[in-house]
This record gives C-alpha cells, sequence and structure tokens, in this order.
C-alpha cells in the first residue's frame, strides 16, 4: 500500500499538466495591450493627428514668401513702347533680359475666430483619436475574454467528459458480461455503444475547438501559446467601482467629443462667410539688360515695397456655403442620433449581463444543492455496495449523474465569471484605460 502511495505522488509530481506554462486572463490582456499591432496603429493614429494641431497652430503665424524670377523678352516688331496692360496682363516691349526677386509678406488679422475654432477641431480630433485607442483596447478584451472562457469550458468538459467515458466504459464491460450470461438484452448493450462513441466523438469535437481557442488567443494577443498551456480560472468577482455611466464610458466619451467637434465645425462654417482683414507686404528688386543675361543677376537693386490692408468678403459662391453648412447640421444630427442609439444599448446589454449573471448564480445554487444530493447518495449506495444490497450498475449509473452534475456547475460558474468580465470591460471608463 504504501509503494502504490509513492507511486500516486510520483506520478502526480512528474506529471507535464502540473509543471505546464499556466497564464491567467489579466496577463493576457495586459501583454495583448504592449504588444498589439492594431493598438500600436492607433497610437500612430494620434501621432499623425498631433502633427494636423500644429499645422492648424500654423495659421496664427505670417506667411512669407521669397520668389525669383529671371526672362528674356523679344521685341517682335522692334518698335518700343514701354509696358502696356491689357487685360489684366502687363506687356513689355523691347528685346532685353530681365531678373526680379520679391518679398513678400501676408498675415491674417482678424476673421471672426475661424483660427480658433480649427485649432479646437484639430484638438477634438486628436482626442478622439486617443480615445479610439481606448476603445480599440476594448473591443481586443472582450474578443480574448471570449476564446479565453472558452477555452477554459472546454478544458473542463474535457476532463469530466473523460471521467464520464471511463465510466461508460465499466458499465457496457459489465453489460456485456450480463449480455453473455443471458441477463441483459443486445439491443441495451448496443445503446451502451453508442453512449461511448458520442462521448468520444464530443471529446474530439471540444479538443478541436480548444486547439481553435488557443490559436485566437495567440493570434489576438501576438504571444504564441502552446496547446498544454494551463490557463488559470476566471475570476468571478464584479468590481463595483468600474461601473460608469454612458457618458463616462470610452464609446460615451467619444460621441460626446464628436458632437462637440461638429458644432465646432459648423462654427467654423459659418464665421468663414463673415469678412475677414488681412496684412499684405512686398519689397522688390529689379535688374533688366538689352544683351547681358549675367549684368541682370548681379545689378538687381531696390525697387520699392508696399504694405497694406485687404478687406474680402464673399458675397455668393453658388450656394456652396449654405448647401456645406447644412450638410455639416445632418451629419451633427446623425451623430446625435448614434449617441442616443449607443446609450439606449449600452443600458440594455448592461441589464443582460447583470441578469445573467443572478441567473446563473441562482441556477448554480440549484445545481449544488442538487450534487449535494448526489454526493450523500453516493456515500449511502457505497454502504449499499459494500453489504451486497445493490448492484455494481446502479453506484457506477450514481457517480456518472455526479459527474454530470459537477459538469454543470463548472460551466454555468464559469459562465457567470465570463459575464461579470465581460461587464466589467462594458463599464471601462476613460480613467481605467491603460496607460500609451
Amino acid at each position: 500500500m504504501e509503494y502504490l502511495k509513492l507511486y500516486a505522488l510520483a506520478s502526480l509530481l512528474l506529471s507535464p499538466t502540473l509543471w505546464a506554462e499556466s497564464i491567467s486572463l489579466q496577463e493576457l490582456l495586459n501583454y495583448t495591450t504592449e504588444n498589439a499591432v492594431i493598438l500600436k496603429i492607433k497610437q500612430t493614429d494620434a501621432l499623425i493627428e498631433s502633427k494636423n494641431v500644429q499645422i492648424a497652430k500654423s495659421a496664427y503665424y505670417p506667411i512669407l514668401n521669397v520668389g525669383y524670377n529671371a526672362e528674356y523678352n523679344q521685341a517682335q516688331d522692334g518698335i518700343p513702347f514701354g509696358s502696356e496692360s491689357v487685360g489684366g496682363v502687363t506687356i513689355t516691349n523691347g528685346t532685353r533680359y530681365q531678373s526680379f526677386l520679391a518679398f513678400s509678406l501676408n498675415y491674417d488679422l482678424y476673421h471672426f475666430g475661424v483660427t480658433d475654432k480649427k485649432v479646437e477641431v484639430a484638438f477634438s480630433e486628436l482626442d478622439i483619436k486617443k480615445m479610439e485607442w481606448c476603445s480599440q483596447e476594448k473591443q481586443l478584451h472582450q474578443k480574448i475574454l471570449q476564446y479565453y472562457s472558452s477555452a477554459c469550458k472546454g478544458t473542463t468538459e474535457i476532463d469530466y467528459q473523460t471521467q464520464m467515458l471511463e465510466l461508460r466504459k465499466k458499465l457496457y464491460d459489465m453489460k456485456s458480461r450480463l449480455y453473455r450470461a443471458g441477463k441483459y438484452s443486445k439491443v441495451d448493450l448496443g445503446d451502451e455503444a453508442i453512449y461511448i462513441m458520442t462521448i468520444q466523438r464530443d471529446i474530439e469535437n471540444i479538443s478541436m475547438q480548444y486547439q481553435e481557442d488557443i490559436i485566437r488567443l495567440s493570434q489576438l494577443s501576438h504571444k504564441d501559446l502552446s496547446k498544454d498551456i494551463k490557463l488559470l480560472p476566471l475570476n468571478t468577482n464584479l468590481e463595483n467601482n468600474s461601473i460608469q455611466i454612458y457618458d463616462e464610458t470610452t464609446e460615451g466619451v467619444i460621441f460626446n467629443k464628436k458632437i462637440s467637434q461638429k458644432k465646432d465645425e459648423i462654427s467654423v462654417q459659418f464665421r468663414e462667410q463673415l469678412p475677414s482683414v488681412g496684412l499684405y507686404s512686398n519689397y522688390y528688386y529689379y535688374g533688366s539688360h538689352p544683351k547681358e543675361y549675367d549684368f541682370t543677376i548681379s545689378h538687381i537693386n531696390k525697387k520699392s515695397w508696399n504694405v497694406g490692408l485687404a478687406l474680402k468678403y464673399n458675397i455668393f459662391e453658388g450656394f456652396k456655403h449654405s448647401s456645406k453648412e447644412q450638410r455639416l447640421k445632418l451629419e451633427l444630427l446623425k451623430l446625435e442620433q448614434e449617441l442616443e442609439d449607443s446609450r439606449h444599448n449600452y443600458a440594455y446589454e448592461a441589464k443582460s449581463k447583470i441578469t445573467r449573471i443572478d441567473e446563473l448564480n441562482t441556477l448554480k445554487e440549484h445545481e449544488q444543492h442538487l450534487l449535494d444530493e448526489n454526493y450523500r447518495k453516493i456515500e449511502m449506495l457505497n454502504r449499499l455496495h459494500k453489504l451486497k444490497k445493490i448492484d455494481s450498475l446502479t453506484k457506477i449509473n450514481a457517480e456518472y449523474e455526479l459527474l454530470e452534475r459537477a459538469l454543470n456547475i463548472e460551466t454555468r460558474d464559469i459562465d457567470a465569471a465570463f459575464e461579470s468580465a465581460s461587464l466589467n470591460i462594458l463599464h471601462r471608463g476613460t480613467n481605467q484605460c491603460s496607460p500609451h
């Protein structure tokens, strides 16, 4: 007996399952946040948008240009008349080389805050991109949770189904002996064989699904998981401090920022139709010579400079501004409708998950009572079996029923843990987004 105990202990210690690499859901989620390429793409989107903020801010500064022209003008009639202006085009008559250098300065002095609003729109877009990273993280974590819980259920079902298969094989062996003794029908023996094949098929299907879940987890997390990985149990506790109203969740913040941004775009559109006042200034250098090109470059002299104010007001542009304003208002209406729909779905999604958690816990309690009764029944049957009051078939059938009860409890426990963890992710606010 002592030898058998030592052998069992050695087998347990040498078991590859005991020493297999293990990982928890939180560890997998943390690894995903650090390594998922889709999140890195979202982070790059935010960096790109930060450059658009700098582009919008550039409107606060004046625009300074420098231009240089060098040309050769050939008179065809040989009669110099100087310069003529026709239809806004200046025509010079005479044969000569010409060089022209000019510095131009333009600055928008006042346009009813258009620049400020455009900068606000750019900052809003940057904030939205940052929030989209958090939203993408939530979606990714939800998918990983789904495959993780499915894999946990798979390992549990394989374990229990394997035990149930062994009991069915014992039943088949006993019923085979009874059949040979003429105490059991061939039809019932055939049904037992079908039970065995059905369980074997179920184990194979569950194993295939488990392998698929592990592959999906590796794909989403960018962490290669072996088929022998041990997945630690899910945490079943709901974090009350994670519950947020919709407008404080990532999706709610994104929608509200998009609505605020669209209102700023409508404001920009209106302000752009108002008059604008600008400052301009030019400084000119000019040189010319009838025969020598080099002379025009080396003898460019200061000629003149000017400075002035420009008032611009677009009276009519073919209904472009009014059509654009109507389009922006319709886009705003669409965003408000999407916000209302998302808020509505969020409330019922949360309600559905909380209700399902309560129902699963209630069913688990009922199953636990039945399982306790099964344990008491097994103890009683064991005593009766020792006293030769019942046969082995009755005892094994009771053990099989107990395994079914235990499997149901484990499955409901995993389902409840999944709904609880999913609810935690659903309720995440912007303050619970991972640092990035």
